[in-house]
């Protein structure tokens, strides 16, 4: 990903810093923003690659959530911020995707979140397309929680 002018608007930036979990990931992406870095893009990709396919690829996420016992993120490798920008061969891979995961951490329960679009307004803290992918715990601490909105209140 090439670098981001300092006047984008907020539609066109890399990260939605509201969305951030906590205040080592919102420095992290202040610093990333800066620097015109989407961490997303395979180049930049902070953790190992661990499947690679025509479309996606697969890492662990940095940031897993709470309750979870295993958290991947599936990613295209191409930049893209919504579904419907990748070609129809590229979701039969994503399922395809799913399917080994799933087969991988079997018998655990799993759970899929996918942010399309613009991530001001669905949740999401990265402007580039991926796909949650999550090991749930049998027994869970906290209940995983994805979220899918940018505004509303937290059901506890």
């Amino acid at each position: 990903m090439s670098s981001r002018s300092a006047s984008s608007t907020a539609a066109d930036r890399l990260y939605h810093l509201e969305a951030a979990r906590s205040e080592e990931q919102r420095a992290r992406m202040e610093r990333l923003e800066a620097e015109g870095i989407c961490v997303f893009c395979a180049e930049h990709a902070e953790q190992p690659i661990e499947h690679r396919g025509e479309h996606w690829y697969v890492t662990r996420n940095r940031f897993p959530y709470a309750g979870t016992v295993a958290h991947f993120l599936i990613v295209p490798f191409r930049h893209v911020t919504a579904f419907d920008e990748l070609p129809d061969e590229a979701g039969a891979e994503l399922w395809a995707i799913k399917r080994m995961l799933k087969e991988r951490l079997a018998p655990l329960a799993t759970a899929t979140v996918e942010r399309s679009g613009d991530m001001r307004f669905n949740g999401g803290s990265v402007a580039h397309l991926h796909t949650h992918f999550v090991a749930l715990d049998p027994d869970p601490e906290r209940t995983v929680r994805f979220r899918v909105s940018a505004h509303g209140r937290d059901e506890r």
